[in-house]
């Protein structure tokens, strides 16, 4: 701490003292010059072309931002280092020796252009994806499988070019690659044996996406939780339900899936009839009510079946009626025929039924009195 302080004393009572603050700042102020003036040259040579909604143009847009925010960033780490090498030396303060610097900058430098290039290729990699599944005129996919299969295909690049990366800065710095290789092929081995789950979700996942069993957009039930899936990797699978919970499951956990996105979905709705009304009166009732629903909606694909009489309960004859709708529309059409059908019923005089209790109750003369009744 003396010889620190020392050192200050003997730097600001020199006469030159002056002239350093002088040169560091004009050194400062060149930095930032040099740093606009390229920002500005770089934005004036790699400009975007003019004219919005043309699909050819989308691509080379996108590359020529990426390209753009590369040679920024390497702009900006080489002005700032360059910056402040010069204003150490402006004050005599010496980190590094000569052959220390030149051997640590050149790696450094190294280490910072394979960082900026992984990047650089994560996100051209990421443009070239989003536009190769856009949709089903290039892939002739459907767009949810569109979006599965890119999704996956962009966490398989982002590990490639992390791994990628990481060895090749590891060997800039000297650190061979063969012997991390075999280190992480002996420590695999010994957590292969505890790390079963993970293979077993794994191969669950290839299964999955192989048979495509579902698909990111799909409204399914899978390991009891039915929601709409959000993203399907090889290793788990997120599901969001109605509610709003998103639920991460585990793809070795996933069993029997059911689809409700994959054809037609069958919308079930059962009405009660009263025992004292006509059947084939209530009947045609309800066909003039499907008819009118059928003609409104579009989600119903075809005029709605009347199945007949699916059972005889305690208080009401039911009857069992299904209409094939799109995919996700069913919960909404059943409602809809419920509500339609109570009012026309209510309008013909047929109100839906409802469990009624009659009680008795026997008098000192031996005869019956009705005491409660509803």
């Amino acid at each position: 701490m003396d010889n620190f302080s020392a050192y200050v004393s003997s730097i600001i009572n020199t006469k030159n003292f002056t002239i350093d603050i002088i040169l560091a700042a004009t050194t400062l102020l060149a930095a930032w010059i040099i740093l606009f003036l390229g920002r500005k040259v770089t934005d004036k040579f790699l400009s975007v072309p003019g004219g919005e909604g043309e699909e050819g143009q989308e691509v080379n847009v996108k590359l020529i931002q990426t390209l753009r925010i590369l040679i920024h960033t390497l702009l900006k780490y080489a002005v700032y280092i360059a910056a402040a090498l010069a204003v150490l030396h402006i004050f005599d303060v010496s980190i590094f020796t000569v052959e220390d610097f030149k051997s640590v900058s050149g790696k450094l430098i190294q280490a910072l252009i394979i960082i900026v290039i992984a990047r650089a290729v994560l996100r051209i990699g990421r443009v070239l994806v989003e536009n190769w599944f856009a949709g089903d005129k290039q892939t002739l996919m459907d767009e949810k499988r569109s979006k599965t299969l890119g999704a996956l295909l962009l966490s398989i690049l982002h590990y490639t070019v992390y791994f990628i990366a990481g060895i090749t800065v590891l060997q800039t710095f000297g650190v061979p690659a063969s012997s991390i290789i075999a280190s992480a092929g002996i420590v695999g081995l010994a957590v292969g044996f505890g790390a079963q789950n993970l293979v077993k979700d794994v191969i669950s996942g290839f299964f999955i996406l192989f048979e495509d069993q579902f698909s990111v957009g799909e409204y399914v039930t899978v390991a009891g939780i039915t929601g709409t899936v959000e993203q399907l990797g090889l290793r788990s699978t997120t599901v969001r339900e109605w509610t709003g919970h998103l639920y991460t499951i585990p793809n070795g956990e996933i069993g029997m899936v059911k689809n409700f996105d994959r054809g037609p979905i069958l919308a079930l709705v059962t009405v009660r009839i009263d025992y004292s009304f006509d059947i084939d009166s209530a009947i045609e009732v309800i066909k003039r009510t499907l008819e009118k629903v059928y003609q409104e909606q579009d989600s119903i694909l075809e005029m709605p079946t009347i199945y007949g009489v699916d059972s005889l309960s305690d208080s009401s004859v039911d009857l069992l009626i299904g209409a094939n709708t799109r995919p996700g529309a069913q919960w909404a059409v059943q409602r809809e025929l419920r509500k339609r059908i109570k009012k026309d019923l209510d309008a013909a005089g047929m109100p839906i039924p409802f469990p009624t209790r009659t009680v008795y109750c026997r008098r000192e003369d031996g005869d019956y009195q009705v005491v409660d009744k509803g």
